[in-house]
C-alpha cells in the first residue's frame, strides 16, 4: 500500500492535513508543484489531496474533511492493503 499526501508550500490547509496524518505510518509528503508529473498522473487539481493506492485500487481524499474521515475510519496505521498480497 502507498499513501501519498500532495501539498503545496502556499496551501493554508496542507499544514493541518500533515498534522492529521502525523501518526499514520508510511505517509509520503509530496510537493505537487515540484512533482507535477506525478500529480498529473493521479489527477491532482486541488491540495491537500491524499492518495491511497492499494492492490484493490486507488482512492482519493480531497480536503481536510475527507482526510480526517480517512484517519477516523483507518486509525493511525496504514494497516496494509487488506488483501492477501502481503503488503
Amino acid at each position: 500500500m502507498r499513501i501519498m499526501l500532495f501539498t503545496t508550500p502556499t496551501c493554508q490547509y496542507c499544514g493541518p492535513a500533515k498534522e492529521l496524518l502525523a501518526d499514520t505510518e508510511g505517509v509520503e509528503i509530496i510537493n505537487a508543484m515540484e512533482n507535477q508529473e506525478l500529480a498529473g498522473m493521479y489527477g491532482i487539481r486541488s491540495v491537500p489531496c491524499l492518495i491511497v493506492e492499494k492492490c484493490s485500487g486507488t482512492k482519493t481524499f480531497i480536503g481536510l474533511d475527507q482526510i480526517a474521515k480517512f484517519v477516523d475510519e483507518n486509525g493511525h496505521s496504514s494497516g496494509g492493503c487488506g488483501c492477501s498480497c502481503g503488503h
